[in-house]
């Protein structure tokens, strides 16, 4: 599954691969590479499916960053929010590198990297 996102010069694109009930997702854009790895999964066990609509899912999360990378926050956030979504483990692999990005296209590929994450649990949750 692959979703992307564009505005002027930036374009960010996720990869979204399942293994068994979790999933793999890549986010790159511009210069690809591994920038930073965050890994999220629910803490609540195998909690019965029921039990998951009354109780706030709690998510625990890891964090590997290269030095001089700034996508470690990008993924994190990431991770979480698809981890406490989709009620699995989810890990995101970062890399984006535009050269010389001003301050409003971070943002602009922070507010791209939300909406994909948004589009990504939208369709994931309409599949189960």
């Amino acid at each position: 599954m692959q979703f992307t996102a564009s505005l002027g010069r930036l374009s960010i694109s996720l990869r979204v691969f399942r293994l068994g009930r979790d999933l793999q997702v890549l986010c790159c854009g511009g210069a690809s590479h591994i920038g930073a790895v965050a890994l999220a999964t629910p803490t609540q066990g195998h909690a019965r499916q029921q039990d998951l609509a009354t109780r706030p899912t709690q998510v625990e999360a890891h964090l590997l960053a290269l030095p001089g990378h700034k996508e470690d926050a990008l993924a994190l956030r990431m991770a979480q929010s698809m981890a406490e979504a989709l009620h699995c483990a989810v890990c995101v692999s970062a890399g984006i590198h535009y050269d010389n990005i001003t301050r409003a296209e971070i943002q602009q590929v922070e507010q791209m990297a939300q909406d994909l994450t948004h589009r990504c649990i939208a369709a994931l949750t309409k599949d189960s």
